[in-house]
């Protein structure tokens, strides 16, 4: 599972089995040398199309966050709840409430998300821990500014798509937005 998310060792590994197999060849100058060059190229180059194609949960929770964070950005309501579980009425309360107030400029997940999947679950669920940046306009008064915060999201699988179940935020939006 580590190798299908993270290409680096791939590279590394390849790059000194590689510079290994080199130094071989120029010591020695064998045909066995050469293919072992062309060998070590070709298995780290199938890993890497391997480390591509292969989409564990965890990267498509990930994938799904940058998909929420662009229907927010856009300012796109319908499609922010196209990702909560239609069981997730608070979820959907808050959306339906805060969107409305506000212009979004700009919306995006910041740094690396850290995602622990549960597959053993019926149905699958995921926790993502994020740090999140909102640009925003009030469309009351015009004001704008940006929102930072870390949010705790809970995701469940549904089908081939994973939703929003819960989210709890380090602070209290409600507060903030005077309700």
């Amino acid at each position: 599972m580590w190798l299908a998310e993270n290409p680096v060792a791939i590279w590394c590994g390849g790059a000194v089995l590689l510079t290994l197999a080199a130094v071989v060849h120029f010591q020695i100058r064998s045909r066995a040398s050469l293919l072992a060059i062309l060998a070590v190229a070709l298995v780290s180059a199938a890993l890497l199309i391997a480390e591509r194609l292969i989409v564990t949960p965890r990267e498509e929770v990930a994938l799904t966050l940058d998909q929420i964070a662009a229907r927010i950005e856009a300012n796109d309501l319908p499609g922010l709840l196209s990702f909560i579980s239609p069981a997730a009425k608070g979820v959907r309360a808050d959306a339906g409430s805060l969107m409305p107030l506000v212009t979004v400029d700009r919306a995006r997940i910041i740094g690396t998300p850290e995602i622990n999947v549960d597959s053993a679950a019926t149905p699958p669920t995921a926790t993502a821990n994020c740090q999140g940046v909102v640009d925003v306009t009030v469309k009351q008064n015009g004001m704008k500014g940006p929102y930072l915060d870390r949010v705790q999201i809970q995701f469940v699988r549904s089908g081939e798509r994973w939703l929003i179940e819960s989210y709890t935020p380090q602070k209290d939006w409600r507060r903030a937005a005077g309700r």
